[in-house]
């Protein structure tokens, strides 16, 4: 198994693992955190379709840049440099926080690590496969999260 199906296999063990800490360990939903996984959630999932309808026919969970793919520079790229996790992290984070499971926002926390990792060790393959890549970087800073992180 290659470094990018690692990846892969451990993002997908953190959500499943994530969705059955909710399922079985989940508190009582208040207004305040209801609220706010609403507004959480529709953050993600809008960075997530913005990536998604930029990436088009490219859109992969694997880290190496898809053969025939540019370099994205526009829309939400030109806010953040991976905002499929960002948008992803959010959702988790509003499933958890709605949930009022600190077990989930535990896991939550984890998969945003593993996002860090998985984004460092794409960014190296963006760098070695697009010459204008590391210009991107300087110019846009924010990894996942617009004017944060």
């Amino acid at each position: 198994m290659n470094t990018g199906s690692k990846w892969v296999l451990g993002q997908f063990a953190l959500l499943a693992a994530i969705g059955l800490a909710v399922a079985f360990f989940g508190g009582d939903p208040a207004v305040a955190t209801t609220v706010a996984a609403i507004v959480l959630f529709l953050i993600g999932q809008g960075m997530a379709i913005a990536a998604a309808l930029k990436m088009r026919q490219y859109i992969s969970a694997h880290p190496a840049p898809a053969p025939g793919a540019s370099l994205l520079r526009g829309g939400i790229y030109g806010l953040v440099r991976h905002p499929m996790y960002g948008g992803v992290f959010y959702m988790a984070l509003a499933v958890a926080v709605f949930d009022q499971n600190l077990i989930a926002i535990v896991l939550t926390m984890a998969l945003a690590a593993l996002f860090f990792g998985k984004s460092s060790y794409e960014e190296t393959l963006l760098e070695e496969t697009f010459l204008g890549y590391a210009d991107y970087r300087k110019q846009v800073t924010r990894r996942f999260i617009p004017w944060v992180l």
